[in-house]
């Protein structure tokens, strides 16, 4: 036998070792939450919630702080945002939910809906609920809506467009209103004296590329 086969010989026991821990390094976990920032701006927060294995993707759009121009606010730290939260559950239905705040510290992990834990927990938690205006803006005027918007318990930093149901007085899922921001991309809200404004363009670009945010309809 060649001198050269014997010495290949002699060295795949070694190549078989160090091989072997490679393929147990890919466990069947879900994925820890990944953030980056999109151009121009928009973060991404995306991940697998481990105890409901729903995937979800959030797109968070900073603001700024609207007032009467005599009258200039101090901006808050951190800016007012906007958040595209998209997700997808095991049973294969995709959703579409919308979050702000008017600047301030705000929690921005995802939770899994509300799920029971026995009979003595048969109802979700009651939720606070606001009217926020929406202004769209842009080369044209349209009127404004009065909504209703809730304030989630696990995250009472922020605000959730309440979708239609038993508990809302909300006729349209939000992706009714995307429509108007692709003509009038500038998304005004406010709630009381606070308002906070959100130049969208982008942020409905990358609405429109990811894969979980189909519900959206872009």
């Amino acid at each position: 036998m060649p001198a050269r086969f014997l010495k290949v010989l002699r060295t795949m026991p070694a190549l078989i070792l160090v091989c072997t821990p490679l393929a147990a390094q890919s466990p069947d976990q879900p994925s820890a939450p990944l953030s980056s920032t999109l151009p121009p701006g928009v973060r991404r927060l995306a991940g697998t919630e481990p105890s409901s294995q729903i995937q979800y993707v959030r797109l968070i759009l900073n603001g700024t702080l609207h007032s009467p121009a005599q009258n200039p606010p101090t901006p808050p730290d951190p800016p007012p945002i906007l958040i595209a939260q998209c997700s997808l559950r095991p049973n294969g239905k995709y959703l579409f939910e919308v979050f702000a705040n008017f600047g301030g510290p705000a929690d921005l992990a995802f939770y899994p809906p509300w799920k029971s834990s026995g009979p003595d927990d048969l109802f979700p938690p009651t939720t606070p609920k606001v009217a926020i205006t929406m202004d769209f803006l842009g080369y044209t005027h349209v009127k404004p809506f009065r909504r209703q918007w809730e304030i989630p318990v696990e995250q009472p930093s922020l605000y959730r467009y309440n979708p239609p149901g038993a508990g809302s007085s909300n006729l349209e899922e939000f992706s009714y209103f995307l429509k108007y921001l692709a003509s009038l991309p500038t998304l005004r809200l406010t709630r009381d004296s606070s308002s906070a404004e959100f130049l969208t363009t982008s942020f409905l670009a990358d609405i429109r590329q990811e894969p979980l945010c189909r519900a959206a309809g872009l």
